[in-house]
């Protein structure tokens, strides 16, 4: 089907990409219009590799004296899982308060940690530097700052080498976006920065294996149209000698499984409600505390496995691919994964659940584990790739602000921690560093707003971001600055046209269905690369990006 260009901010993204691209090509792999089975590059391990690696991670919780020796007494993801233990009840941090990403304010319990990895890749000369947090968001006004500290630990000759960090957008993790606890996150800037300057000691001679496939366990799509990616790409570095260094797991799906749960039989809830000052509507652990969802349970699995540090990235999540309404199911030989999405007949339900779609850590436990041996089984078929590059390219661009929220939030200094940088631009020209100013922090009365909520807005009303692309040959990295839908990376069904009543299920009129749902093309037929690693939140957060076609004035 022909699917036209239009002058939506996906389009520019997909343009922009073309550039990006075209300065950095390869001969490798081969481009298929959506993900099939496991695809193992057909390469072989040069005689002398050039590659050097190196990892590190630690833990950016909030201390209480200085340390988080506290997580001593959390559970984590053990072999025996209460599925309702929110873990240790820590009464006050060294920081203060800190809320919740997506959750509640003052988060006071901890099941499991909540990490920051960084891996160094060096080869002949050519580095960059891979950063993932276990948090809500990092908008890359807040990233420039964490690169900055970062930089000056660096030895000299590694000053000014792209670092690219990332949050896998975890919303049981501290709020980095909207209520954020400003010594919380300079503390977790430094051990970010700490980490890199780790990472970059740690290097050593390496081998790279790397392998793509499919993986649908625990996952679905909220919002017509229904389409996935349900891609897992692994990236797997050791010594040469096959010691572990590092991992890298891309997979797509939002970790909130136990968003909204009201967490049951709580130990000592009424006195520590007292003790917090939570009257009796707000007594209540809902949102309160920190884990790092699946991708915590994926570390903790994989590491006891002998993968080395294990860095999760998130991909096309986007319009709204999570756990929601997904069947979750206690895997027996009996009842096995299978495809996936389809409960085998008899399939019973996670340890403390009555259905396949309550709300328990134990589902978040069932939900990793799943991935995590997935992610066993492609690495036992993986096969040494000749890593021949590590190419960075970044693309800066312009964008409208479509939400008029965000320009809400920036004025009032709710939105990052540092406040990002708007513009106005002139009227009819396309957006550039010649058409466009900072608005200098200025504000405005908006006249809906303003009535609404007693605060101004900015003036600018364009933003400034990214999109960037780490080439390693026959691996590349696609960092996509906000939540895309996964039609704009993989592409529309072939027979989305013919077929609605398959992808949409909330019933007509309340989307463009078939062919008046244009997109502006899709990113994996850009680039041919034999593994594609497509970040979502890569180094920034623009929010959902919707088609054109899609929006409706009510």
């Amino acid at each position: 089907m022909k699917r036209q260009i239009r002058s939506s901010r996906a389009s520019v993204v997909i343009v922009l990409f073309l550039s990006l691209v075209a300065c950095s090509s390869s001969d490798s792999g081969t481009v298929t219009s959506g993900p099939a089975g496991t695809e193992v590059p057909d390469t072989s391990l040069p005689s002398e590799s050039s590659l050097l690696a190196g990892s590190a991670s630690a833990s950016v919780l909030p201390t209480v004296n200085g340390t988080t020796d506290y997580l001593l007494e959390a559970p984590g993801w053990s072999d025996t899982i209460a599925p309702n233990d929110i873990g240790v009840y820590v009464k006050t941090f060294d920081q203060g308060s800190v809320d919740v990403g997506n959750g509640e304010g003052d988060g006071s319990w901890v099941h499991d940690d909540i990490r920051a990895t960084a891996i160094a890749l060096d080869n002949n000369g050519e580095r960059a530097i891979l950063v993932g947090v276990d948090v809500y968001m990092i908008f890359s006004s807040d990233a420039d700052e964490i690169e900055r500290r970062a930089q000056v630990l660096l030895p000299a000759d590694w000053q000014g080498v792209p670092i690219m960090v990332n949050a896998t957008h975890n919303h049981h993790g501290p709020d980095s976006a909207f209520s954020i606890n400003d010594d919380w996150y300079s503390h977790m800037a430094d051990v970010i920065a700490g980490v890199v300057s780790d990472a970059v000691s740690d290097l050593q001679p390496a081998v790279a294996r790397a392998a793509t496939g499919v993986h649908r366990f625990g996952v679905s799509d909220g919002r017509d149209p229904i389409v996935f990616d349900p891609r897992l790409n692994v990236l797997a570095l050791t010594s040469q000698d096959r010691a572990p260094i590092a991992t890298v797991v891309q997979w797509n799906s939002h970790p909130e499984t136990t968003l909204g749960w009201e967490p049951p039989d709580v130990p000592n809830l009424a006195a520590i409600c007292v003790e917090k000052g939570w009257d009796a509507d707000s007594c209540s652990a809902d949102g309160r505390y920190f884990t790092a969802d699946y991708p915590g349970v994926l570390r903790e699995h994989l590491q006891a496995q002998g993968f080395g540090d294990i860095l999760y990235l998130n991909g096309a999540v986007g319009s709204q691919i999570g756990p929601g309404d997904a069947d979750v199911w206690k895997i027996t030989d009996t009842h096995p994964v299978g495809n996936g999405w389809t409960a085998p007949e008899g399939a019973e339900p996670v340890l403390g659940c009555d259905d396949l779609q309550c709300r328990n850590l134990a589902r978040t436990e069932a939900i990793g584990t799943q991935l995590s041996q997935a992610v066993i089984d492609l690495v036992s078929k993986a096969q040494p790739i000749t890593v021949d590059k590590v190419e960075f390219t970044t693309q800066p661009f312009y964008t409208k602000l479509t939400n008029i929220g965000f320009r809400l939030l920036i004025g009032d200094g709710d939105l990052a921690w540092k406040a990002p940088m708007l513009y106005t631009c002139e009227p009819g020209q396309p957006e550039s560093d010649a058409t466009c100013a900072s608005d200098d922090g200025v504000l405005e009365v908006d006249p809906v707003l303003t009535p609404l909520t007693d605060s101004e807005i900015r003036v600018g009303d364009v933003l400034k971001t990214r999109i960037s692309f780490l080439d390693l040959g026959p691996v590349g990295f696609i960092f996509m600055p906000g939540e895309l839908p996964p039609e704009l990376v993989v592409g529309l069904p072939s027979d989305f046209d013919t077929n609605t009543s398959k992808y949409y299920l909330e019933g007509p009129g309340l989307h463009a269905e078939g062919v008046d749902y244009d997109i502006p093309g899709y990113l994996m037929s850009l680039v041919q690369r034999d593994v594609l690693f497509t970040v979502g939140l890569g180094t920034e957060e623009l929010g959902y990006w919707v088609p054109v076609s899609e929006y409706r004035l009510k």
